[in-house]
């Protein structure tokens, strides 16, 4: 497999939470890279909220842009966004998808 981002990610147990999701993707365990990348996505949200201040498609996009693979984000008024799972098995090609735009969304963000 091709090197990783994660290296790059500032935040050390974002980073390693990141390694551990790149060593499950390895191992097959595609379920645990896509709920890792769910977990890491929403504590960015979480951590700069301001990417969700209100402001209507800004906003909306953070939230639609998570990969729709078999697990999205939804949000209700005035609450965290929350990972609704609509199955429990992923391909390796929706788990390195997710696991892709976690490590890009993170490096981007500076955390």
């Amino acid at each position: 497999m091709a090197t990783t981002n994660v290296e790059k990610i500032q935040d050390e147990k974002l980073r390693e939470t990141m390694a551990t999701a790149h060593k499950a993707l390895k191992e097959g365990d595609f379920l645990g890279v896509v709920q890792r990348a769910g977990d890491v996505y929403l504590e960015l949200l979480k951590r700069k909220p301001e990417l969700l201040a209100e402001g209507g498609i800004p906003a909306r996009m953070r939230i639609m842009m998570f990969p729709r693979l078999g697990a999205h984000l939804e949000r209700e008024e005035d609450k965290p966004p929350t990972v609704v799972w609509d199955r429990e098995t992923f391909g390796f090609s929706e788990a390195v998808t997710y696991f892709e735009f976690a490590v890009d969304q993170l490096v981007a963000e500076g955390l």
